[in-house]
């Protein structure tokens, strides 16, 4: 099964489009299907020993994507819709990880993520009564190649993190970090400056 592509005036258009929508929208159901749609396939990814052509295949279909043969994800492992998720070559996801993919997240080639990493998308309204309908803004995220995520970090919605870069174990990721830097702390500032052989 491969990837969707969503008319702009679609519930899924609107949120890759910047819009701030709710449970309320009309469009919301076919978000609420998806939800269930990959709860039931972490479920299944999540539970019981699988070889690694089983993993992989249920992984094609919770990303709705060809999966490279030697990318990776650790169970357990949970999202919310899965096909906003794009892996690149030789990618690795550790256990625990929490990816709230309503809008996308793209992953570069050779990327690690380390164990308990989450990354998020949705940035719900500053104005509490909208929140009670869970109103949200999802901004990508997005983490080029050769970059190290450290365990238990947290990356925001919008951020890009570069080529090549390290992310410290336990950061809080709130800002760009530009190729070749390595960030720690909260929120992430740099510390260094990764040494690259090509």
């Amino acid at each position: 099964m491969m990837r969707k592509d969503f008319p702009p005036d679609s519930f899924f258009g609107r949120i890759y489009a910047g819009e701030e929508l709710s449970t309320e929208d009309p469009g919301y159901p076919e978000f609420a299907e998806a939800l269930e749609r990959a709860r039931r396939i972490c479920e299944e990814y999540n539970t019981g020993y699988k070889t690694p052509d089983e993993r992989r295949e249920i992984l094609g279909r919770l990303l709705m994507d060809e999966v490279d043969e030697d990318a990776m994800i650790n169970p357990p492992f949970r999202c919310d819709l899965g096909f906003n998720l794009k892996l690149g070559k030789r990618a690795l996801i550790n256990s625990n990880c929490m990816f709230l993919d309503s809008n996308r997240i793209i992953l570069g080639d050779y990327v690690m993520i380390g164990p308990n990493v989450t990354i998020i998308t949705p940035d719900h309204s500053r104005d509490p009564r909208s929140r009670r309908a869970v109103g949200t803004v999802s901004r990508p995220v997005v983490i080029e190649d050769d970059a190290w995520i450290g365990a238990g970090s947290i990356i925001l919605p919008g951020v890009t993190i570069g080529k090549g870069s390290i992310v410290g174990a336990g950061s809080v990721v709130t800002k760009d970090v530009g190729p070749g830097t390595t960030v720690a702390g909260n929120p992430a500032k740099p510390i260094g400056v990764v040494r690259c052989s090509e």
